[in-house]
């Protein structure tokens, strides 16, 4: 059994142009998802799947520089990117995680990949922002259930569908055995780690300038938020876009 972790960034950013390539610690955040990720027990590729636009060539060279794979594909159609990606590379589990999110914990990851391997689901994701943070997003599925929701998106005219990976997945419960990993008292916390504004950006850079550890785990992070109040407020006004 392979499991497949597909992470899609691209440089396009309406809010934050570039984002994924802005250094913290003087690495690229993008560097910082994949090299974190790499830790995963679980996970047996790491692949980076972004756009065919010229822009991206950039981030396509930095990943490529440091030993990862990229696929190019779809710009906005990006279930089409991903069972791409997918076909390419293969796989029976699909790991999906978004490049905006540098502080990804492997071992949240593993928990969810666990919590799907145990039990008979088609889908599963960390409950977020219900009962978890945003920006330790987790979501993973098999390859059925992917080639399963494009084959029936690709018929319909649904730009949600095809922009949004997993929506219909998760929208469509009759079809699919969905499965949520709630958070703890800890975790159930109203931050923003992901990076979509400069004020996001600021807050990831705070947390990484503390404790100068490019491996920080999720646990030291929050109890740092907890901590330091005026840190997790620098961005608490933000809504986040969909």
């Amino acid at each position: 059994m392979k499991v497949l972790c597909i992470v899609q960034a691209r440089m396009g950013s309406e809010r934050l142009p570039g984002k994924v390539l802005k250094p913290i610690l003087d690495k690229p955040m993008i560097m910082h998802v994949l090299d974190r990720l790499k830790k995963s027990r679980y996970i047996d590729e790491i692949v980076l799947a972004t756009s065919q636009q010229d822009e991206e060539k950039p981030l396509v060279e930095a990943v490529q520089k440091n030993g990862y794979q990229v696929f190019r594909g779809e710009e906005n159609y990006v279930l089409k990117r991903y069972i791409d990606t997918y076909r390419k590379y293969g796989g029976d589990v699909i790991v999906r995680i978004t490049g905006d999110c540098p502080l990804i914990d492997p071992q949240i990851v593993d928990h969810v990949i666990s919590y799907y391997l145990t039990y008979d689901y088609d889908y599963v994701r960390l409950d977020v922002p219900e009962t978890f943070i945003r920006g330790f997003d987790v979501e993973v599925f098999s390859s059925k259930a992917l080639e399963k929701a494009y084959e029936e998106v690709d018929k319909m005219n649904n730009e949600s569908y095809k922009e949004h990976v997993t929506l219909y997945m998760y929208t469509n419960q009759a079809k699919f055995k969905v499965g949520y990993v709630e958070g703890q008292e800890l975790y159930n916390k109203n931050y923003r780690l992901c990076v979509d504004t400069k004020e996001d950006f600021e807050v990831v850079e705070r947390v990484y300038g503390h404790f100068r550890d490019e491996y920080v785990s999720a646990k030291d992070v929050v109890m740092f938020l907890d901590e330091n109040v005026e840190v997790a407020r620098m961005n608490s006004d933000i809504i986040q876009k969909y």
